[in-house]
């Protein structure tokens, strides 16, 4: 039992096999999700596939407002209790409030179904509610659980577990797809999935003897552990709605239609491939050492990982927004091309998206302070939307997304600069960084040449955004070969 829980304290040598292996396992699962993504779009209708993104982002929403931040003070009580009792009282106390959360969010969305129904103008919703309104319990009891299971020393498994999940999704699409002709099937299938799952789970932690039951549940924890995460649920919840209050907006001024075109224009498409594998692995490492003072190391793990963030996300998105036309063709149809301008905006989007300074503030316990810039980003990102699609049509809220992030980034770096103790600009260097993107740019512009050369020789989307991306592809690894192999280095043996 001693070494269990001293297993999370190990030095973490050997850090880059992990990544690679995560990393490998999100390759196969994400191309697995854009098979499920290119099955939809080409078999299914717009308006039926309207259907489907609107039934997914109420779940998305109702997810992040029910998770109340319970996943991080998973995390937190989890690595701060001293005893095995402690840890089984602090969650057990947790999981029941998600079991209320979620139960009670489920019966709110079968009750006003009817409204819901007629803000989305489409009745074919409501034939999907009954199995939707379950999903959100279901969706955040995982992450809770795979948050202790690499706690716990089994990332990998949490890497096999993803990609049978990835393997059942395209069974129930398939089965929707070809064998009912129903969007139903797929809510059915993955509920039920997500249910064994839990079971799977919790089945394993009694093995470990950190068994999570009600009755080991304490009511005098709430008030610590809603201390912690209620603040953490405010800007988790803010920080989803910000992320698609454009849909929401989208959804009143047009039809299901066009929402269906723009969910796939704005879908965020895997390029942080490799950041997200080095949060699951770096989380515990930097709350370890914030909460122990560290600063220096804490400092250099950061640095770290806005380093390899930004020199992979770079890498493999520039090429995309050259290819862009060829890239949305291939991964949904050309029905979807309307939304080619909010599919390229969304590719700088994600581009942005690799630094994550959040995780800093919440290893700090800063938890208010996310919420604060979590209710700024949403009250900016819904004003902007509606402002800039009356003067752009369905172009305004992607760029207005592009905008409050890079803001709200800026902003979150500082923050997290000052917990550090060091000034924002010098977790990069500027002169890699510079050297970097020229280096993209002359790989870019190679690229469109050869794209230009490929049209002469043929039509078809997918040689084309083979040929192209194929060829930036290996001129940016090749001019980057170096920077790649210090990056992997530098994280091999963090402490």
């Amino acid at each position: 039992m001693k070494n269990f829980f001293a297993r999370g304290k190990d030095k973490l040598c050997g850090t880059t096999g992990d990544l690679v292996m995560l990393a490998f396992v999100r390759m196969v699962t994400t191309a697995l999700g854009l098979l499920v993504t290119k099955l939809m779009a080409v078999h299914f209708s717009l308006q039926q596939y309207g259907t489907y993104s609107q039934a997914m982002l109420l779940q998305s929403t109702a997810t992040s407002i029910t998770i109340l931040g319970l996943t991080d003070a998973v995390s937190y009580f989890y690595n701060k209790a001293a005893t095995r009792k402690e840890k089984q009282r602090y969650l057990s106390t947790i999981f029941a409030l998600q079991y209320v959360m979620g139960s009670g969010c489920a019966v709110l969305l079968l009750v006003f179904q009817i409204p819901l129904i007629r803000y989305f103008d489409n009745e074919s919703l409501r034939s999907v509610l009954l199995y939707v309104a379950w999903m959100p319990l279901v969706n955040n009891l995982l992450p809770m659980l795979q948050v202790l299971y690499v706690s716990i020393g089994r990332t990998k498994q949490i890497a096999v577990r993803n990609l049978l999940v990835s393997l059942i999704q395209l069974l129930a699409v398939w089965c929707a797809c070809y064998v009912t002709g129903d969007i139903r099937i797929i809510f059915i299938l993955l509920l039920i999935s997500g249910i064994l799952q839990i079971v799977y789970f919790k089945r394993t932690f009694d093995r470990e003897s950190v068994a999570i039951r009600l009755r080991y549940g304490d009511r005098k924890l709430l008030p610590e552990i809603l201390k912690f995460s209620v603040p953490m649920a405010i800007s988790v919840m803010t920080n989803a709605l910000a992320r698609d209050i454009d849909k929401y907006v989208v959804s009143f001024f047009t039809d299901t239609e066009t929402l269906a075109v723009y969910t796939n224009a704005a879908k965020v498409l895997p390029f942080d491939i490799v950041t997200s594998s080095m949060l699951t692995i770096l989380v515990p490492v930097i709350t370890r050492q914030i909460a122990e003072n560290n600063f220096e190391k804490a400092r250099e793990t950061f640095r770290i990982y806005l380093r390899m963030g930004y020199v992979f996300t770079w890498i493999l998105v520039a090429g995309a927004v050259v290819m862009a036309k060829e890239l949305m063709v291939t991964l949904y149809s050309e029905k979807y091309l309307s939304g080619l301008g909010v599919f390229v905006i969304y590719l700088v989007v994600d581009m942005v998206r690799f630094s994550n300074a959040s995780l800093v503030l919440t290893a700090r316990g800063k938890s208010r302070r996310l919420m604060v810039y979590a209710l700024v980003s949403l009250a900016s990102n819904y004003l902007l939307d509606i402002f800039l699609f009356k003067h752009t049509g369905i172009f305004g809220p992607a760029l207005a997304t592009l905008l409050v992030m890079l803001v709200m980034n800026w902003m979150l770096l500082q923050e997290a600069a000052n917990v550090l103790q060091i000034s924002a600009v010098r977790f990069f260097d500027l002169r890699e960084v510079a050297v970097f993107v020229i280096e993209l740019l002359l790989c870019c512009i190679l690229a469109v040449v050869v794209r230009r050369l490929l049209y002469q020789i043929t039509q078809n989307a997918f040689f084309i955004l083979l040929g192209g991306y194929g060829f930036y592809f290996v001129a940016a690894v090749l001019f980057n070969r170096k920077r790649i192999i210090s990056c992997c280095k530098s994280l091999n043996c963090i402490q």
